[in-house]
């Protein structure tokens, strides 16, 4: 574990609740990133928000870490990678203003669910509120189905309008998935590098809320980037092809095949850290899963990732469906 600066939505309330389209698409590298390794660990997040994603502090002020997986759930079998069933009628688990509406509708979450949360970080950062803010309901569910109404009539291209199109076609394409279907994270990025590359922004780690260049190490931040500085507009093009993999110190993202959940061995043997499986009925210490420690010398790197375990109990009613007694690990530095 290390120490951590602030949130996200704490540096937005510095900022006057605004932040430039530059920003939004540097944050929105990294949220894919780490997003999308939880996902290849078999987890989803279930409760997206700025609240749970924090800047590092000194020469890693740079770096967005992904935290709270108090409310994470798997999706998969870790062995067989079998999907958890589709199921109705359940209690919202997250976040009502950033929930996906399939969420908000009372269906099983799943990938897709945090991809669209995702986006409408994004919104919330460019616009400074999202129009189904501040209803004056204060029943919990009486106020969620309003916020779902405001949700599904709003078209995404009013959500957008005054924004490059590029944020409306991210959630055009992440409320279109299908349940169980493996997203194109590389698609979704490359929205953003090319958004980057086409405004003529650098990929340079310069947020907002920073008063001056951040001193990046030669060796980070090259994940988006060619060989002289520019951005790569061609990364994930080509049947996914990897960039050149750079040497990587803690502070840097580490890269790993598209092809899902291949793992990369590597020298070192990390700790890890279990996380509760809510599915296991014959899982009795759901509140103490944080003290199961095993050793791995076979595990995805994709630094930085911290996960700030916490011991909070869902708000979901556990679903028998998955017959497995299983538990994912997650890398804990």
């Amino acid at each position: 574990m290390e120490l951590l600066g602030k949130s996200l939505e704490d540096l937005f309330q510095i900022q006057k609740k605004k932040f430039t389209v530059k920003t939004v698409c540097l944050l929105a590298l990294q949220m894919l990133d780490r997003i999308e390794f939880v996902h290849n660990k078999n987890i989803i997040h279930r409760d997206i928000k700025p609240d749970n994603f924090v800047v590092g502090i000194g020469n890693k002020s740079h770096i967005i870490y992904l935290l709270d997986f108090g409310l994470s759930k798997k999706y998969r079998s870790s062995r067989t990678k079998q999907h958890i069933k589709f199921v109705e009628n359940k209690k919202l688990t997250g976040t009502a203003r950033y929930a996906s509406i399939n969420a908000l509708s009372g269906y099983e979450q799943s990938r897709r669910d945090d991809l669209e949360a995702i986006g409408y970080v994004f919104m919330y950062f460019l616009r400074g509120s999202l129009p189904w803010q501040g209803l004056k309901l204060k029943h919990g569910e009486q106020r969620y189905k309003k916020i779902l109404d405001v949700k599904k009539s709003y078209d995404v291209r009013e959500l957008c309008k005054g924004y490059p199109s590029e944020f409306a076609e991210y959630i055009k394409y992440t409320r279109n998935l299908k349940f169980e279907e493996n997203p194109d994270y590389n698609k979704l990025r490359l929205l953003f590098i090319e958004l980057l590359k086409k405004l003529n922004f650098e990929y340079d780690f310069f947020y907002d809320w920073l008063k001056e260049k951040p001193k990046i190490d030669s060796n980070e931040g090259k994940r988006y980037m060619t060989n002289d500085g520019s951005i790569n507009v061609q990364y994930g093009i080509d049947n996914y092809k990897k960039i050149e993999k750079k040497e990587t110190n803690s502070s840097t993202i580490s890269e790993y095949s598209r092809k899902e959940d291949k793992e990369i061995n590597v020298n070192h043997d990390p700790i890890v850290h279990t996380l509760p499986n809510e599915d296991d009925n014959n899982n009795k210490n759901s509140k103490s899963y944080a003290n199961q420690v095993v050793n791995t010398n076979s595990a995805i790197l994709n630094e930085p990732l911290n996960i700030d375990i916490n011991d909070s109990n869902t708000n979901d009613k556990k679903n028998n469906k998955d017959k497995k007694n299983e538990q994912d690990v997650c890398i804990i530095f």
